[in-house]
């Protein structure tokens, strides 16, 4: 059994429209205004709360309207740091913050679980909508003060 993560699979990159102002307004509002404040204390909390920004612009609007572009995580978040007025103060050390976001990003643990048939016949593997994802079991970032067995259950859960 396999399933494609994060949406559809045939995405480019190359066509289609940058998002409109009222979509990065009404992103910028989901998820980065209307959070806690102490998620808004280090850049890389910021950018983590960006890229759920950039899974849900990818899997719900360039889903829905195939003739918004697709884009990277690093044009996402420069494109949100242009437009949202929290974040673009900002937006000169963009490129060191996303550097720094990037390392301290791999030192991020991840949990996750191996899920079989009744019949230990078969697995479910998960790959994301990049053409360079690779196949692997279901797992995820571990959040802020999470833990594994925690961790582990909501990934999962995702696929259920």
């Amino acid at each position: 059994m396999a399933m494609a993560g994060g949406g559809g699979l045939n995405r480019s990159s190359s066509r289609g429209q940058l998002p409109p102002q009222e979509l990065l307004d009404d992103l910028c509002s989901r998820f980065v205004l209307n959070v806690p404040k102490e998620d808004l204390e280090s850049f890389e909390r910021i950018l983590f709360l960006l890229e759920q920004a950039h899974w849900f612009y990818e899997d719900n609007s360039v889903e829905h309207n195939p003739s918004l572009k697709s884009l990277s995580f690093k044009d996402f978040t420069s494109l949100m740091f242009n437009s949202c007025a929290a974040l673009r103060p900002y937006r000169a050390h963009l490129d060191d913050i996303y550097k720094d976001f990037t390392h301290y990003k791999f030192r991020v643990p991840v949990s996750g679980a191996i899920i079989l048939d009744d019949n230990y016949d078969r697995c479910l593997l998960v790959k994301g909508w990049k053409s360079s994802a690779s196949w692997s079991f279901p797992r995820g970032k571990r959040s802020k003060d999470e833990e594994d067995h925690t961790c582990a259950v909501r990934e999962v859960n995702f696929w259920a």
